[in-house]
């Protein structure tokens, strides 16, 4: 199938490899088309899709979850998150990458955030919201724990790729970031500069606070400490009359 995102002269190839047997394109048909839409809006909001000389694609294999090779991510299925979340990382892991597994939330914070806004673009609000309750939910079940990973849980792998740390309060922080800059395209905008800055390279989580600070000309010092590299959530006692 093909995507046609504005600005492109020609269309990107987006080639899949699927098992030849009877049902299985039936059955995930929806999921492989719906991945040019996908490219069309994140071309937009991201900057082209960084690989559109070449292709993009799928390729169906028995694993759970999906893994983000360039140009060519492996998926265990095509649910509408999966494909959206490893379509993200052609930016955010593929096209600048992590420089550190500390800052790996560069990597999986980004392309979480990317399943969010798949789900606000093409979904309704409810639905997003439900995401992000969801996704707060997953956080807030153990205050511990920073989006940054520190030195001495670098050996342990699990910690790196913690689901309610690098991915759910990882997309959660970009959603903070949104609301605090309170203007998408200036945000969005921060997302284009970051990868044409460091586009073929890697970067770490201060670089792209550096980037966001230039765009939007906002000060994040204090946010980066409590949000990035602090732990919990508040909690409020609230007492009126």
């Amino acid at each position: 199938i093909y995507a046609h995102p504005e600005g492109l002269a020609d269309s990107i190839m987006i080639q899949n490899f699927i098992y030849d047997a009877p049902g299985c394109l039936e059955n995930y048909q929806s999921g492989i088309d719906i991945t040019a839409d996908f490219i069309e809006v994140f071309s937009d909001l991201y900057s082209m899709y960084p690989f559109h000389e070449e292709k993009y694609g799928h390729c169906l294999a028995e694993l759970g979850g999906g893994m983000e090779h360039q140009t060519m991510s492996t998926m265990g299925g095509f649910g509408f998150g999966l494909v959206a979340h490893e379509l993200g990382h052609m930016w955010f892991g593929d096209n600048v990458t992590c420089a550190t597994w500390q800052d790996i939330w560069v990597n999986e914070g980004f392309a979480t955030y990317t399943d969010y806004m798949a789900n606000e673009v093409f979904w309704t609000p409810s639905v997003a919201r439900a995401w992000l309750s969801s996704r707060m939910n997953h956080v807030k079940q153990d205050p511990g724990g920073s989006v940054y990973v520190p030195e001495e849980e670098l050996d342990n792998i699990w910690r790196i790729f913690d689901g309610r740390l690098s991915y759910s309060k990882g997309a959660i922080i970009l959603h903070m970031m949104r609301y605090e800059v309170q203007n998408d395209s200036v945000f969005f905008q921060a997302f284009k500069d970051y990868q044409s800055i460091y586009a073929d390279s890697s970067a770490t989580g201060l670089q792209f606070k550096e980037v966001l600070e230039n765009t939007s000309g906002l000060d994040f010092d204090d946010f980066f400490d409590q949000w990035y590299f602090g732990e919990g959530y508040p909690i409020y006692d609230i007492v009126w009359n």
